[in-house]
């Protein structure tokens, strides 16, 4: 059973796409903002509220996006 609890969810549009984000509130109280662009493949940022998580979440997307775009690039050209 999970200890994390979906208090908050939205999406953020970034370079044409829209993203899902969710946030979880922990037994501690702390928050952590997820973003899953596959199963294996989750991008998570952690605050003491769900304010301060959403908001490093919303920073770190598009460095989190555009790192996997400049990786896919490489990957087609070699």
């Amino acid at each position: 059973m999970s200890e994390e609890t979906l208090v908050h969810s939205c999406r953020v549009h970034f370079s044409g796409h829209d993203y899902d984000v969710f946030v979880y509130s922990r037994p501690d109280g702390s928050h952590l903002a997820k973003t899953f662009f596959t199963s294996r493949d989750v991008i998570i940022s952690d605050g003491i509220t769900l304010d301060e998580a959403l908001t490093k979440h919303q920073h770190l997307l598009p460095l989190a996006v555009t790192s996997r775009d400049i990786l896919r690039q490489f990957r087609k050209e070699n």
